[in-house]
Protein backbone atom coordinates (compact mmCIF):
# COMPACT_ATOMS: atom_id res chain seq x y z
CA UNK A 1 0.00 0.00 0.00
CA UNK A 2 2.66 2.85 0.39
CA UNK A 3 4.24 1.87 -2.95
CA UNK A 4 1.13 2.78 -4.59
CA UNK A 5 0.73 5.56 -2.52
CA UNK A 6 3.94 7.07 -3.27
CA UNK A 7 3.30 6.61 -6.58
CA UNK A 8 0.05 8.67 -6.64
CA UNK A 9 2.13 11.74 -4.50
CA UNK A 10 1.05 15.58 -5.75
CA UNK A 11 4.35 17.76 -5.21
CA UNK A 12 3.56 20.11 -2.57
CA UNK A 13 3.05 23.43 -4.71
CA UNK A 14 -0.39 22.04 -6.60
CA UNK A 15 -1.53 20.80 -2.91
CA UNK A 16 -0.61 24.07 -1.38
CA UNK A 17 -2.27 25.86 -4.60
CA UNK A 18 -5.41 23.54 -4.39
CA UNK A 19 -5.59 24.19 -0.72
CA UNK A 20 -5.05 28.14 -0.95
CA UNK A 21 -7.71 28.08 -3.92
CA UNK A 22 -10.57 26.66 -1.48
CA UNK A 23 -9.78 28.99 1.06
CA UNK A 24 -10.19 31.82 -1.01
CA UNK A 25 -13.51 30.66 -2.89
CA UNK A 26 -14.87 29.78 1.08
CA UNK A 27 -14.06 33.73 2.24
CA UNK A 28 -15.79 35.16 -1.05
CA UNK A 29 -19.05 32.94 -0.62
CA UNK A 30 -19.32 33.58 3.37
CA UNK A 31 -18.62 37.33 2.82
CA UNK A 32 -20.89 37.60 0.55
CA UNK A 33 -23.58 35.37 2.84
CA UNK A 34 -22.87 37.83 5.48
CA UNK A 35 -23.18 41.08 3.25
CA UNK A 36 -26.77 39.26 2.59
CA UNK A 37 -27.80 38.64 5.86
CA UNK A 38 -26.69 41.98 6.70
CA UNK A 39 -28.78 43.73 4.25
CA UNK A 40 -32.11 41.43 5.16
CA UNK A 41 -31.90 41.94 9.21
CA UNK A 42 -31.61 45.87 8.09
CA UNK A 43 -34.56 45.72 5.57
CA UNK A 44 -36.37 44.02 8.63
CA UNK A 45 -35.77 46.55 10.86
CA UNK A 46 -36.52 49.23 8.23
CA UNK A 47 -39.97 47.42 7.85
CA UNK A 48 -40.31 46.69 11.65
CA UNK A 49 -39.82 50.54 12.00
CA UNK A 50 -42.48 51.35 8.94
CA UNK A 51 -45.17 49.12 10.95
CA UNK A 52 -44.72 50.24 13.84
CA UNK A 53 -45.22 53.89 12.90
CA UNK A 54 -48.36 53.24 10.34
CA UNK A 55 -49.78 51.44 13.60
CA UNK A 56 -49.27 54.39 15.68
CA UNK A 57 -51.00 56.70 13.21
CA UNK A 58 -53.60 54.55 12.91
CA UNK A 59 -54.14 54.46 16.03
CA UNK A 60 -53.93 58.21 16.47
CA UNK A 61 -56.75 58.57 13.52
CA UNK A 62 -59.18 56.72 15.27
CA UNK A 63 -59.01 58.05 18.61
CA UNK A 64 -59.42 61.46 16.49
CA UNK A 65 -62.58 59.55 14.58
CA UNK A 66 -63.95 58.60 17.82
CA UNK A 67 -63.48 62.27 19.47
CA UNK A 68 -65.17 63.44 16.61
CA UNK A 69 -67.77 61.03 16.63
CA UNK A 70 -68.29 61.75 20.37
CA UNK A 71 -68.55 65.72 19.60
CA UNK A 72 -71.51 65.47 17.30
Amino acid sequence: MSKARGEYQSPPHKVIAFLQTGRDKLRVKYSELTDRVRRTENQVRAVTKSREMWERRAKLAEAELAELKKSR
